[in-house]
């Protein structure tokens, strides 16, 4: 799977770190500031050569499949099954909790992710902007490798996993991507990998029928 990721120079990172310290230490009320706080996460992961991908513009640039669904997902990384609600106006939630119904506004669930309007072009049933097709999908979450578990720091519903979706039907990825969120649109990459055969088949066993 290919997505683009933001990088920048250690040089510059290393630069725009220094200054924001120092501009916190002089000013601590910018503290309280969450856009000084997300720089300080972003910087910090980026600091120690961590990659970044920029969620709202690779979910936009990857777009939909055939079907009309988004080619790629994101989900909660303790998460069994990925649901996904499509949005009239090209927005989309993707979350570890089944949607009841398009025109409620769903519960907020921990580790829920938002996509705003416009980042989808969605297939409609009918002329309507509202009758979109398939509004409810759902697939299954990549398990996590065990050595790519001992990466892991803190509690496994604090990350997510990205990954590419041929189709959305209970059938085990390929090639997922576990990150940590940043910000609302930033998540930085904590490793990348192929889940094998042995580690589908697992993960096709608890598969509900």
């Amino acid at each position: 799977m290919k997505v683009e990721l933001l990088e920048v120079s250690q040089e510059e990172i290393a630069k725009e770190l220094k200054a924001l310290k120092q501009a916190l230490k002089q000013n601590v009320k910018l503290k309280k500031e969450q856009i000084y706080r997300d720089m300080l996460r972003v910087y910090g992961h980026l600091q120690h050569g961590g990659k970044i991908i920029d969620i709202y513009d690779a979910f936009k640039k990857a777009g939909v499949n055939a079907d009309g669904d988004p080619r790629l997902a994101i989900c909660r990384a303790d998460g069994k099954t990925c649901y996904c609600l499509k949005k009239p106006d090209g927005a989309a939630i993707f979350s570890i909790q089944r949607f009841n119904s398009k025109w409620d506004h769903p519960r907020k669930t921990h580790g829920d992710v938002y996509l705003p309007e416009g980042t989808f072009k969605w297939q409609l049933e009918s002329e309507y902007k509202w009758d979109i097709k398939r509004p409810f999908i759902q697939t299954v979450v990549p398990i996590i490798k065990a050595s790519i578990l001992t990466l892991v720091k803190h509690k496994l519903s604090n990350y997510h996993i990205i990954w590419e979706v041929r189709k959305w039907e209970p059938v085990p990825p390929k090639d997922p991507i576990l990150v940590k969120r940043l910000t609302p649109n930033l998540f930085g990459v904590i490793a990348t990998w192929d889940l094998t055969p042995l580690e589908r088949a697992i993960i096709k066993g608890r598969i509900q029928p």
